[in-house]
């Protein structure tokens, strides 16, 4: 069954992290049982090089290269002290490693697909476009970014998503956001995707505590 094997490939990349310090390891636990990381992982290609933007401790891209031995996987994320905790979790280092790089600046190199999870709303509206056309600068036409985000919406579950995330950056687990969030509604997504040169689909995640939806998007033909 794919969700097991998805959460098979959750657990044992959680495993990896048992000699990471305290505050990392109780960080990536209460990632995994929030957010839903087995899911997005099933709509990742399973095979070729795969970047992951913002990819803080890593949990992601370990979960993306447990799943799928077939897969090379490069996380990047700004904050050093996360990519160092990353590579603590590091078993094999030739398919799964990580890099100190500004995702909002810098292009990814070339790569088969590009994921972001849960990183955009840190960013202001300007930066998440930016990010999305540098990762369209990465991947040939059709190719797939998957993107796990949350929506803005006249929804309860609107104002816990956005009360969770102040409790995670005033306790220093995530960095950005302090002054406030950049939670796009559905519309504006789904345009930013369009203007970075992508066609996108948007699914609900099947959790429903908060607003999470995946955009599922792929590089759209250039225009001659």
């Amino acid at each position: 069954m794919p969700g097991a094997t998805a959460t098979g490939a959750l657990g044992r990349a959680l495993r990896r992290y048992t000699h990471a310090p305290l505050a990392a390891r109780l960080f990536v636990h209460g990632r995994a049982f929030l957010s839903d990381l087995a899911v997005v992982e099933r709509y990742v290609p399973k095979k070729g090089f795969i970047v992951d933007l913002g990819s803080g401790h890593g949990l992601f891209a370990c979960v993306l290269r447990e799943a799928s031995p077939t897969r090379r996987v490069l996380g990047i994320d700004l904050d050093p002290r996360k990519i160092e905790v990353a590579r603590g979790a590091i078993q094999d280092t030739q398919w799964l490693r990580f890099e100190v790089g500004n995702i909002v600046l810098d292009t990814p190199p070339r790569c088969d697909a590009v994921t972001i999870v849960d990183v955009l709303y840190l960013l202001t509206f300007e930066q998440q476009e930016a990010v999305l056309r540098n990762a369209a600068a990465a991947l040939g036409e059709g190719g797939p970014l998957i993107v796990k985000a949350q929506e803005r919406r006249l929804d309860p579950r609107y104002a816990l998503t956005y009360g969770q995330e102040l409790i995670t950056v005033s306790m220093g687990l995530t960095k950005g956001g302090r002054d406030r969030f950049y939670f796009p509604s559905r519309a504006e997504g789904v345009a930013m995707f369009e203007r970075a040169g992508f066609v996108v689909d948007v699914v609900e995640m099947p959790k429903r505590i908060y607003t999470d939806v995946l955009y599922l998007a792929r590089k759209a033909p250039t225009k001659p």
